[in-house]
């Protein structure tokens, strides 16, 4: 196969990498254009202002950074910053997260809990913010069904799935139940439900329960088996979670075009699209999408990072991070990998073991 020209835009040499990685480094660090003289004084490449000047003119020219007045300096653009991601970051830093990760509950919280517990440990330690995606997924099995009496006649129906889900509903019955009688009860149900996976429980016909010692006890089973139906679509419809909106507000480009920020604020209060985009994520575990890559419009000025969480070894969500395009892309892609993994981890504990 024959080898790419030096002249090739999508292929840059030594020196032009050298540069777009210094100019990349510098405007992360300060949030302003970059000049040579900047660069040269800060980056020991060995080149003089005028060399600099001229390739950052020519990378310009490739679409590499952007020339936002005559007079400044340049700035990466999206494709800057992928050219960054993809060949020029760093190695791997010594990450923040890993003090915080020792905040995280301990085993046995509910999901929610848990995703929120996680996404203020993932804001506070990388200053920007955090969200988190639950699956929507109806071949989820339920893991465990269990009754409680709560009173003569009512009970909590509590429904546990393996993506970590847990929902809990007090239903009114028709009767008071024995204990002995109860017990009858979530055993059937228990029966029919556990193991199997959430569109197969939700085929089953409430208006055909199974025969048992009394017509109080079927009529019973019946309105319990609605109750864990309304419970099992509503756990895996799936839900998006946020965490550390005021750390946007130190960002300088938003401090600057405040409009911008309402903008991406809006996105997160509305859920739905992001939410939607989330469920997108590709087959990689990690996914990035940078600024005018991202299919929301009202995101470009950021960028989103996002990786799986697990429960065993089966999906239950993404979690991520969303931030300016001008994000620290050595220390935010590591801290997401390593939050994922962290999370995957207490919720297999949370619920496999």
């Amino acid at each position: 196969m024959p080898r790419r020209a030096a002249t090739d835009p999508n292929v840059l040499d030594a020196r032009k990498a050298a540069i777009l990685r210094a100019v990349t480094r510098e405007h992360i660090r300060t949030g302003e254009p970059v000049g040579s003289q900047a660069i040269v004084q800060r980056y020991a490449l060995g080149i003089k202002p005028a060399t600099v000047r001229n390739e950052m003119a020519v990378m310009t020219e490739y679409g590499y950074l952007l020339q936002p007045h005559t007079s400044a300096g340049r700035v990466p653009t999206t494709r800057g910053y992928r050219y960054y991601v993809e060949h020029l970051i760093g190695g791997v830093p010594r990450l923040r997260i890993e003090s915080y990760l020792k905040q995280l509950p301990e085993p046995g919280e509910s999901l929610e809990e848990t995703l929120e517990a996680t996404l203020q440990i993932l804001a506070r330690a990388a200053r920007y913010i955090a969200f988190a995606a639950t699956a929507r997924d109806e071949t989820i099995r339920v893991l465990r069904y269990v009754l409680t009496p709560c009173g003569a006649r009512r009970v909590l129906s509590v429904v546990i799935l393996e993506h970590g889900a847990v929902d809990n509903r007090l239903v009114e019955l028709g009767y008071a139940p024995s204990q002995r009688a109860l017990n009858r009860i979530q055993g059937v149900l228990a029966s029919l439900i556990e193991g199997q996976t959430v569109r197969a429980v939700l085929q089953l016909d409430p208006n055909q329960p199974p025969a048992m010692e009394s017509p109080e006890e079927r009529e019973a089973i019946a309105t319990l088996l609605r109750t864990a139906q309304h419970q099992l679509q509503e756990a895996t419809e799936g839900e998006l979670l946020y965490a550390g909106t005021v750390y946007m507000l130190h960002q300088p480009e938003f401090q600057r075009e405040v409009y911008q920020l309402e903008a991406v604020l809006r996105v997160l209060e509305e859920r739905k699209s992001l939410y939607r985009l989330l469920r997108k994520h590709g087959e990689a575990d990690v996914q990035l999408t940078i600024g005018e890559e991202n299919p929301i419009e009202a995101l470009r000025c950021c960028t989103l990072i996002s990786a799986r969480y697990y429960v065993g070894t089966r999906p239950a969500g993404v979690i991520g991070l969303m931030g300016p395009v001008r994000m620290d892309y050595d220390h935010a892609l590591p801290t997401v990998r390593r939050t994922a993994q962290a999370l995957s981890d207490l919720l297999t504990r949370t619920l496999l073991s």
